[in-house]
């Protein structure tokens, strides 16, 4: 198993991704703005608040994700299971400036018209309410709006760093 481990991770290009430090979940954070959509890894995210339901997101400055994000002021947050390892390392080793990642990814509408991606473990839509810079990465704050939990994959458990 750890052969395997090494040679996925010298696959991965991206150093958010390689170089984690922290144990967490992955997923990916969609957007759209006008007829451009992006699809970004993403292994910084947490529950914000209960009431208003909230989260945060944390993403890099120079990438075409924040772009987006802070032209629209909204996003798609996914969380992805351990059988959605390839989805995480084709969304986090190359700019959405280069390819469109989400030709590639198995999409469908919210009944709001975000974006959401089929088998994973949950999609929410967020609307960002607030934001904090902190050096080279902006944490946006959001309120999820809706969202969706696939249960009958209840036996899958989270995609993690270390799996990819």
């Amino acid at each position: 198993m750890c052969t395997t481990h090494k040679s996925s991770v010298s696959r991965v290009k991206s150093p958010y991704l390689r170089d984690a430090v922290v144990e967490s979940p992955v997923g990916l954070v969609l957007v759209e703005a006008g007829n451009r959509a992006n699809a970004m890894t993403v292994s910084f995210f947490s529950e914000l608040a209960h009431h208003p339901t909230s989260l945060w997101v944390s993403i890099a400055k120079t990438t075409y994700t924040h772009a987006l994000i802070e032209e629209t002021r909204s996003f798609s947050l996914v969380v992805l299971n351990s059988r959605q390892r390839g989805i995480a390392i084709a969304c986090g080793s190359v700019s959405g400036r280069d390819r469109d990642k989400c030709a590639a990814l198995d999409l469908y509408r919210s009944p709001s018209g975000f974006l959401f991606l089929h088998r994973a473990l949950a999609s929410t839509a967020c609307r960002v309410r607030d934001l904090l810079c902190v050096g080279g990465h902006t944490v946006f704050l959001a309120d999820i709006l809706e969202g969706e939990v696939d249960s009958r994959r209840g036996h899958l458990r989270h995609l993690l760093l270390s799996d990819l």
